[in-house]
């Protein structure tokens, strides 16, 4: 009897074989909702696996912003203010005009202190007392003159008395070190309703100098422009920092910076601010060929009596202040400010196509005023018809067309307040001062047009 034969692979090679084809066939079909193929022309709808992975992902960002608002929302409060510069907060198109009242974001630093970024010409009306996790009814207003506990003016931050409450423990990003990016942080907005908190996505997080601080800020770009005085937090509920501006564009203040800031007006640390005593330019193309440098900030007038008096010139571009460089007026005012008076600044200048080093001891922030002497009829040797300006030097009545007062740029109506150390010249010390000067060299003239200082450099 034949034996019967048997197959050429096992029952269960079989089954092994069929269940890699069945598992292939999905993986396949998977694949092509996952990854659709690039050269099929798209239909214009958005795959079934990508859309639940875009829902997934913004879902799980509204979970954590929800989770921070009952986590933080403890420590923040909203403040009202009035008289602020358009453009300093909430730039853009949702800028409120000069004086409109405007809700701040503020962070709890005690249980009856918070601290608040306050813009430029600010004052605070009242805090409005609702947090994110508030139930709507507003906490007891405090008059607006009782609530500013301290003031950095330079810096602008301002520590206001709030409604009391227990101040939740917040965590601190440590270090000053860039933002992980790209990524989300989440920003506290301010509206008359109380704050909420809103995410914000930092596409990348570079390390800014900033005139008011010695430690830098960091960038955090165009999408929080918005939100400037608006504190920030990490998706962990860690606190960030504070939103502020350097030259017009958004950036982070460190929580560690900020809370050291904080400290020092705790502690009642004087706020008075730094002055030089003397007015400065941003350089134009002339100041630039006249100086014979691009950057910096040039000296356009001098207070008599001053403490720059001695050891500034007209003309002089400061370029520096203690080495750190300085690249416009506002670096220059902004680092003198938050100077302590009685502290001498070495002051780089770029003087006669050479650079120095002028040391300079800041003084308390007052309010400068020129020395008058009498002064005397005019002298057209330079194309200047003037008169004498009681108080002030020489007043410039006419100018003559192709002179040299006309090529550099002097109007009628223009006030000469100063040429070199003589503050208040008469048209005589002008005259006198021109003809001095040797040919193709510059002099340069402090002028006073529509009550603001001018530097003019008037070419032999």
């Amino acid at each position: 009897m034949a034996s019967r034969a048997r197959p050429i692979l096992s029952r269960e090679t079989r089954l092994l074989a069929a269940t890699i084809g069945v598992s292939l066939v999905v993986l396949l079909v998977l694949a092509r909702f996952r990854f659709p193929d690039a050269a099929t022309p798209s239909s214009g709808q958005t795959q079934p696996l990508s859309r639940l992975a875009a829902r997934a992902a913004f879902d799980d960002l509204s979970l954590a912003v929800r989770e921070l608002s009952s986590r933080v929302g403890g420590s923040l409060l909203v403040v009202r203010v009035t008289g602020a510069s358009p453009g300093i907060v909430r730039a853009g198109p949702g800028a409120r005009p000069l004086g409109a009242p405007l809700a701040l974001a503020a962070l709890r630093v005690r249980d009856d202190t918070a601290v608040v970024l306050l813009p430029d010409g600010a004052q605070v009306e009242a805090p409005a007392g609702l947090t994110a996790a508030a139930s709507g009814t507003a906490a007891p207003t405090i008059p607006g003159a009782s609530t500013v506990v301290a003031h950095d003016l330079v810096r602008g931050i301002a520590l206001v008395r709030v409604p009391a409450a227990a101040a939740p423990v917040l965590s601190m990003r440590d270090g000053v070190e860039p933002l992980i990016a790209p990524g989300y942080v989440v920003v506290a907005e301010g509206s008359v309703a109380g704050a909420a908190l809103r995410p914000v996505f930092v596409g990348r997080s570079d390390a800014v100098a900033d005139p008011r601080w010695d430690t830098p800020l960091l960038t955090v770009g165009r999408g929080a422009a918005g939100d400037i005085g608006a504190p920030v937090f990490l998706l962990d509920g860690s606190f960030a920092g504070l939103l502020t501006s350097v030259e017009g564009e958004p950036a982070l203040l460190p929580a560690q910076v900020l809370m050291a800031a904080v400290d020092q007006l705790l502690r009642g640390a004087p706020t008075a601010t730094g002055d030089l005593g003397i007015s400065t330019q941003a350089l134009d193309p002339a100041l630039m060929a006249a100086a014979g440098v691009g950057t910096g900030a040039a000296v356009a007038a001098i207070e008599s009596g001053g403490p720059a008096e001695s050891g500034l010139r007209l003309g002089d571009v400061v370029t520096a202040v203690n080495g750190q460089a300085v690249g416009s007026p506002d670096a220059l005012r902004l680092r003198v400010m938050r100077t302590r008076p009685g502290t001498t600044l070495a002051l780089t200048v770029w003087r006669d196509n050479g650079s120095a080093t002028v040391p300079v001891t800041v003084r308390a922030r007052t309010v400068a005023a020129v020395q008058s002497r009498p002064s005397a009829a005019g002298d057209a040797s330079l194309g200047l018809i003037m008169r004498a300006a009681a108080g002030t030097g020489s007043e410039v009545t006419r100018v003559l067309d192709g002179s040299a007062a006309a090529q550099a740029g002097l109007r009628s109506g223009d006030e000469i307040v100063r040429i070199g150390k003589t503050a208040a010249p008469t048209a005589a010390d002008v005259s006198a001062a021109f003809a001095q000067t040797r040919p193709g060299a510059v002099l340069f003239l402090s002028v006073r047009r529509d009550r603001q200082p001018l530097l003019v450099a008037l070419r032999r």
